[in-house]
This record gives C-alpha cells, structure tokens and sequence, in this order.
C-alpha cells in the first residue's frame, strides 16, 4: 500500500472536528452553566446549594465513567461511538427542560456527566494523540482554544435566550444545536486512526509503517500496558501530580470572588476574568510551542513556573502590580490542565493503551478540580479569608512539578530497560 499524498493532511480535519467539539458541546454544557443559576433558582423555588449540585452530579458521572470510556475507546468505533456520546448529551439537555424538579434534574445530570465524559476531554486527546506525531502540542492547544472561543460566541447568545424566552426554551435550542450541527459532523469527519485513511500519522515520514509487520508494529505502540502501569509506582505519582495540579486548578475558579472580596469590585473582578481568559487563548498556543520545539521537561518546567508565579501573585494581589501580575501570569497558566495531562500521559506510558490510562488521568483530573474548589469553599467559611489558599496552590504546584519530573525519570529508566528486553524477545 503506498501512502497517500494529500495538499493537506486528515489529522488536521480531526483538529477541526475537535474544535467544533469544544466550541459547542463542552461550551454549551460548562461554559454558559452559570447563566442558569438565577433563572432555574426564581423558577424552582430551590436553595442554590441544591442548584449547583448539577455540577457535582456531572463531575461525579465523569470520574466514574472516564476510566471506562479509556478502555471502550481502544476497542470501539470512534465515528459511531462519539456522535453517539453527543446525542446523549444534547438530549439530556433538552431533557432537562421538561423536568418539573430537581429532584428529576440530577440523576439527569449524572447521565449527562458520563456522556459529556464520552464526548470531549477524553476522546479528543486520544484522537489528538493518534493523528498527530508533530505538533502535537500544538494541535491540543489549539483544540482547547475551541472551548474560549464556544464561551464568547454562546454566553451572551444563551444569555439572550433565557432573558427572552426562559431557561427552559434556551435548554431545548441549545440541546438541538448540539445535535443537529455537530452529530452529523463528527460521523462525517472522525476516524479513529490515520490507518483507517491508508494515512501515517502526521509529521510520520516512514512507508513502513503502513506495512504492518511485527517489528513496525513494535516501534509504532510504545509504552507500558495498563496492567503494567496500575503495578508501576509511576502511574499513582503522576495521578498525584494531575490531582496537586487540577487541585490548584479548582482553587482558582474562585478568583473573581476573591478579587471582589478584597476590595476590586465586581465590575472590575469581571473584567479582570474576561482579561486573563483573553490571555489564556495565547498561554495555551505558547505552551504548546514550547512543548512542540523544546519537548515535553521543558515544558513542564516553563508552566509550572509561570503558574506558581500567578499564585504569588494571587497572595499579593491588593498591590497593583501584582494584580496585573496575576492576570498575566495566571493566564499564561490555564493551559496547565488541558493540556500538559493529555501529552504527559503519552510521554510517560506511551501510547500503547493511552486510552484507557488517560481515562483514569480525566477521572482524578475532574475529582481534583472539584475537590479543589469546594475545599477552597470550606476553608473560606471556617477562616474568612484566602491567606492559606493560594501558598498551598504554591506548593501544590511545586509538588507538581517535582513528581511530574520524577515520573519522566523513570519512566525513561523502565523504557530504556524494556526495548532491549523485547530486542532479545524477537
């Protein structure tokens, strides 16, 4: 079989269709969630407490489903499996619509949570991995871009839809967005791997890969097997570090309040989201060139740095200059979590069972974030104030950095010890 020349590569119809993805499916079901707080609260009657359990129950499906989801990707059609995933989600949330309490909306949400799983963290970065050997960075970056993008063009379109015509009509016109745009598209576009286009994978040079044979086959899946990865210490250090990571991660999701609370306002806490989100568009396409040209350490140490510089910042940021200091730090930091996981996985295990050792990486990576969040909640309402939370984010992400680096190391050792083992074998 001989490759095929093509002006332009599939992997970068695959980016697109990840793009969509993001854009509307992960914008529509977290990016626009808080505009339904105050409608749904005025419409049910309900403490918001119970309200925001719709999160949690979502948050709750994706740490159950992910590792499952890891191991049904390797085995299972892409093209049918992920529009399949979106369907369930659109038609939760239209579903959503058409319950009288909220007592019906969450189990509804947990449901939505395993198939919002299904649909987009976890699948696109297998997807990612598989299509592209160059610019892998690159392409997850710009894939993550898609949800910044979903959340500017839908928060003031949804925003309109609830004011006009209640949160029950935008749930029913957001849900069949989802369904009748992306469905189709995805069935159109999704491969699961370059060899189902007679494709290498892109920046993949080498015919012989195509051919099949048991040596190529060796040098193409690399990496540890998720038998061996659950019996190797590697694996719980680096669920430790993403833990530390999207731990911090969560912490920060309360920065507007925080700014509010300590003296900023909410006009210009506001703006000050809106400002470090602009900037996060072009910290993620950073990161990803810094991985892209320098690799994968040099890339950890570059946002672990810059993330912890935005946590000295957060401390100090009744001080002007740290106040810019944090919006410009911290924005350059967002693509800690959406990104780094997704390429670190495939560096340390390789990608021989990626999927179903990236499920449990998304599962402690959705626990994490909530953990974090409502543990930032507690400690607010036990000391009144932030003075212990961002030096714990500190340290959590030197934590992270230490473990991430030590995962490398040895997972460099057991390579290196392992490919002339399987020499001897064949």
């Amino acid at each position: 079989m001989e490759k095929k020349r093509e002006k332009i590569h599939y992997a970068w119809f695959i980016l697109g269709a990840c793009v969509l993805i993001n854009i509307i499916v992960q914008s529509l079901v977290m990016q626009v969630s808080a505009l339904y707080i105050l409608p749904m609260y005025n419409d049910l009657q309900i403490p918001r407490t119970l309200l925001s359990l719709q999160s949690v129950m979502i948050t709750v499906g994706a740490v159950v489903s992910a590792p499952v989801w890891g191991k049904i990707y390797k085995t299972k059609d892409a093209r049918k499996l992920l529009p399949m995933s979106v369907a369930v989600t659109a038609l939760c949330t239209i579903g959503r619509s058409f319950m009288p309490n909220i007592w019906c909306i969450l189990p509804l949400s947990f449901i939505k949570g395993i198939f919002f799983t299904g649909s987009t963290l976890l699948p696109i970065s297998i997807l990612l991995t598989a299509w592209f050997k160059e610019k892998r960075g690159f392409a997850i970056s710009v894939a993550t871009i898609g949800t910044s993008i979903g959340g500017v063009i839908f928060n003031p379109v949804v925003e309109k839809l609830i004011s006009t015509y209640g949160w029950r009509t935008a749930d029913r016109v957001t849900g069949a967005l989802m369904f009748v745009i992306t469905v189709p598209c995805l069935y159109a576009i999704i491969r699961n791997r370059p060899k189902d286009k007679g494709l290498l994978p892109y920046g993949v040079t080498d015919i012989a890969a195509l051919k099949g044979n048991t040596q190529q086959k060796q040098e193409v899946l690399t990496g540890m097997t998720m038998k061996e990865a659950m019996k190797s210490p590697i694996l719980y250090l680096f669920l430790f570090a993403v833990l530390a990571m999207t731990f911090a991660n969560g912490a920060a999701l309360q920065t507007p309040t925080y700014l509010a609370d300590i003296g900023y306002g909410t006009a210009v806490a506001a703006r000050a989201a809106s400002a470090y989100a602009a900037v996060g568009i072009f910290g993620k396409l950073i990161l990803g060139s810094i991985v892209d040209k320098f690799g994968e350490k040099k890339g950890v140490i570059y946002i672990c740095s810059v993330t912890t510089i935005a946590y000295i910042c957060f401390i100090f940021a009744r001080s002007r200059v740290a106040f810019f200091g944090l919006i410009l730090f911290y924005g350059l930091s967002t693509g800690m979590v959406s990104v780094m996981p997704t390429l670190l996985t495939s560096k340390i295990f390789g990608n021989r069972d990626y999927g179903p050792i990236y499920g449990v990486v998304v599962s402690v990576n959705r626990f994490g974030g909530i953990i974090g969040n409502l543990l930032v909640s507690l400690l607010f309402d036990i000391t009144g104030n932030y003075s212990i939370i961002w030096p714990a984010c500190a340290v959590m992400i030197v934590l992270t950095l230490i473990s991430i680096l030590a995962c490398m190391a040895m997972s460099k050792k057991k390579m290196s010890v392992a490919v002339p083992e399987a020499g001897a074998e064949a």
